[in-house]
């Protein structure tokens, strides 16, 4: 079946994982549609992913087939999926991989891929299909190498002998599909890479999980429910099929569940895929609420989602080995600060962005140069300044990042007599700057002392800004409003939309002058949003409501949870 002829909603697709546990015991599918007519009369299931193997368990293929059947006679789509991991305790040991060294891993992937392709036109990898063993025969088998060299080497060698081979030679026409998880900042450590594997597989999907940003391990900013969906796609441009999250971790506020389901949709993919069947079935208690809010979410963005065009942001350059800065595009996202991965250089770009983890490109500082002497802006951060080194970065500017601290909760702009006052303290980096070589445009104040937040300078005929991230990348957020205007005003020659907001207000724009706001600030607060020449309203696509624009700005109330879907006329 042509995946792109199943669409369950009007621009877009919702499909459904099914694991081992929730399949392989079916014996009365009568009682059974019972339970899943709860998830089917709030939500518009396109297709479900049947799973044959995790944790050394299987759903035996007469069974599968059984199911299969099922949900082909609702008019549901079928695929596969396979979880390749070890049997195990995740709450004593975290998962744990299967072990390609001794014997018995590789036959039982292989076994897993054989099946799929016998049953399904294409199949899934869940995101364990990552290399974490350090048992003796890998120890052994690793030999001198680091563990990133090995675990790449083993992982090319698993897709082409394991996984692609047999699949094809079954079923030439199948689609395998890898999903990417969510914490890409370590990819390479575990065998994960996102050069060597979008060319190797047919299609890849997007793990946009974000649950509990506090509690939570994986730091996990809400932005980045988006900003994964973007940097996979320019990995695999065209074959990143959709974006997957859970509802776990999310009891405590169900809008943080909404919400991963929002920001998947609003980077524009093309399917969102609910984990998992088990846990939003009638009898799942604690979820229970889940199906039916989904249902709502999805009816809701369904309405606009139509009308959005291309995402637009400030161009990041990722390349595919970036590590460093663990989501600081995202913590950015999160004050209003919109981004777009590139893996490759962007050349033409009017605006550039670079974070620590640019620097995996060694010739970087000679792309720079070359945007900034052609009029273009590059914004960096204090750790890739840092990480740089003073002694090469004065190629550019006398900017030093020094080991000094200061804990600050006041800030301005030097020379004048404003003081803005943040939420709480915030400990951050001192930077030393030559003076009247570099323009401080905002400030923390010490005591009889000041230190840069934003400061910039002239190169060729672009600009060069050094923003100073705190140590707590989340201290973002306690960066006052005017602190962070100055901030977003640093991309505006490749995004022509800037928001005036506190923290935890995001913004997304595309290329077609349609604007999301979404709050995530406590209360409700004013947001001003500053729009190209010409514009003379904003009209909410959501509530249907009209805002004039005044001197260049549209102002007008937001609240948590709300998306504000701006056409701007």
């Amino acid at each position: 079946m042509d995946r792109d002829k199943v669409r369950s909603y009007q621009n877009f697709n919702v499909s459904l994982y099914c694991p081992v546990f929730s399949i392989k015991d079916i014996d009365d599918f009568n009682a059974f549609d019972e339970e899943f007519q709860h998830i089917e009369k709030h939500v518009k299931i396109g297709r479900v992913y049947l799973e044959n193997y995790r944790g050394e368990e299987w759903t035996p293929e007469e069974q599968l087939l059984k199911v299969k059947d099922y949900f082909e006679k609702k008019g549901i789509a079928t695929a596969g999926g396979i979880t390749p991991v070890a049997k195990g305790d995740p709450s004593r040991d975290g998962f744990v991989s299967l072990c390609y060294s001794k014997p018995g891993g590789e036959e039982q992937l292989v076994k897993a891929v054989e099946m799929n392709a016998r049953i399904f036109d294409e199949f899934i990898f869940d995101d364990f299909f990552f290399l974490n063993c350090r048992c003796e025969a890998c120890v052994k088998k690793r030999g001198n190498r680091t563990w990133k060299d090995f675990r790449l080497a083993e992982k090319k060698r698993l897709i082409t002998d394991c996984v692609m081979g047999p699949a094809k030679k079954i079923n030439p026409n199948v689609n395998v599909i890898l999903k990417y998880p969510q914490w890409f900042e370590v990819f390479n450590e575990l065998g994960y890479d996102l050069k060597m594997e979008p060319a190797m597989f047919d299609t890849i999907y997007t793990g946009t999980e974000t649950r509990d940003p506090q509690y939570s391990h994986q730091h996990l900013p809400k932005y980045l429910s988006y900003f994964t969906m973007r940097l996979y796609e320019a990995a695999a441009p065209g074959r990143n099929l959709g974006g997957w999250f859970d509802p776990y971790e999310c009891t405590y506020n169900l809008n943080s569940y909404l919400e991963q389901g929002y920001l998947t949709l609003f980077g524009k993919a093309k399917e969102v895929m609910l984990f998992c069947m088990g846990s939003l079935l009638k009898s799942a208690t604690p979820f229970r609420l889940f199906a039916p809010a989904a249902g709502e979410m999805f009816a809701e963005a369904d309405e606009y989602m139509g009308e959005l065009g291309d995402p637009v942001g400030i161009p990041a350059y990722m390349p595919h080995d970036a590590r460093g800065e663990d989501n600081i595009h995202s913590y950015l996202g999160m004050i209003g600060f919109p981004t777009e991965p590139y893996q490759e250089y962007p050349e033409d770009a009017k605006t550039v962005f670079l974070a620590q983890g640019a620097l995996a490109d060694p010739d970087l500082p000679e792309k720079m140069e070359k945007t900034l002497l052609a009029g273009g802006d590059v914004i960096v951060t204090s750790n890739f300044v840092r990480k740089m080194g003073f002694d090469k970065f004065r190629r550019f500017a006398y900017v030093d990042v020094t080991d000094r601290k200061a804990l600050v909760q006041e800030y301005g702009a030097p020379s004048t007599h404003d003081i803005y006052v943040g939420r709480k303290p915030a400990l951050i980096t001192q930077i030393d700057t030559g003076v009247n070589d570099i323009t401080v445009l905002s400030c923390a104040f010490g005591e009889d002392n000041n230190f840069p937040i934003v400061c910039r300078t002239n190169y060729g005929d672009g600009r060069l800004t050094i923003i100073t991230i705190p140590d707590d990348f989340g201290a973002l957020y306690l960066y006052p409003r005017e602190v962070l205007y100055s901030i977003r005003q640093q991309g505006e020659k490749s995004v022509p939309y800037t928001l005036d907001a506190p923290s935890r207000v995001q913004l997304f724009v595309y290329d077609n002058d349609k604007v999301i706001i979404r709050s995530d600030y406590e209360n409700i607060t004013t947001v001003g949003l500053t729009v190209p020449e010409g514009k003379t309203e904003a009209v909410d696509l959501v509530s249907g409501r009209s805002f004039p624009v005044k001197d260049g700005r549209v102002t007008f109330r937001a609240m948590q949870g709300i998306n504000y879907v701006l056409d701007v006329r």
